[in-house]
């Protein structure tokens, strides 16, 4: 089993965090995305075959109306539709080709979309992610699916088995639903501002052994510290 251990952005200064990881999910994309100078300094610091995730950006997967797309310039509701998640427009167009020129400058395997609560499975949303993800290239990138609420587990499950997309889910809730790989998050068992005890911890070691690949990425208000005890305790049990 090949388990990655990381975080969700920088939780310490990046040039502390790759001496210890080597892996991390940029989510700055959600606000917008880093500076030229901002990456190039990543790839001089980071170590060879350290692995960035990259967020795409919210004005794909989020629509005007949500608190996601709060950061973003805001359109006249006339313009709306323009922006509608996932839709077949320029605009949304071209902050996904944005999103997939940083993930090709920073070599990321992985591409993450997450959907806010807010967004609820309709006809015309399930539409236009049909038609987004058979139309877009992956350039041989696997793509991650996050819900962060609107769906059932079983739904969210079959979509993302119909878009061949990576459900992402809390492992202590939910199982991944793939055993050949796994992509999950650790956002806090109460929230963000809460931390992981010693038993879920050792209970998601436990939940780990049941795939050949495992990315575990923290997001919670101590990720540092609860994903480095986890690590601890994978270390202490491979002896």
């Amino acid at each position: 089993m090949a388990l990655r251990i990381g975080c969700i952005d920088f939780p310490i200064p990046p040039s502390r965090y790759f001496r210890k990881w080597d892996l991390v999910e940029i989510q700055q994309t959600m606000v917008r995305l880093p500076g030229e100078g901002t990456v190039k300094r990543w790839l001089r610091e980071s170590a060879p075959g350290f692995e960035f995730v990259v967020a795409v950006s919210p004005l794909v997967t989020c629509g005007p109306a949500s608190q996601h797309f709060r950061y973003q310039p805001a359109p006249p509701k006339s313009q709306w539709r323009k922006y509608a998640p996932f839709a077949g427009t320029r605009e949304v167009g071209e902050a996904f080709a944005e999103s997939e020129a940083l993930a090709k400058e920073l070599g990321a395997k992985i591409l993450l979309f997450q959907t806010p609560a807010d967004l609820e499975p309709t006809k015309p949303l399930l539409r236009a992610m049909q038609q987004f993800f058979e139309r877009t290239d992956r350039r041989k990138r696997r793509w991650v699916w996050e819900p962060r609420g609107g769906w059932s587990h079983d739904d969210a499950a079959a979509l993302a088995r119909d878009l061949d997309l990576t459900l992402c889910v809390d492992p202590l809730h939910e199982a991944p639903p793939e055993t050949e790989f796994a992509y999950c998050h650790l956002h806090g068992p109460a929230g963000f501002r809460s931390r992981y005890e010693e038993d879920a911890l050792l209970r998601l070691r436990d939940i780990c052994r049941g795939y050949r690949e495992f990315y575990c990425l923290f997001g919670n208000i101590d990720m540092n510290n609860d994903a480095t005890r986890f690590l601890q305790l994978v270390l202490a049990e491979r002896g």
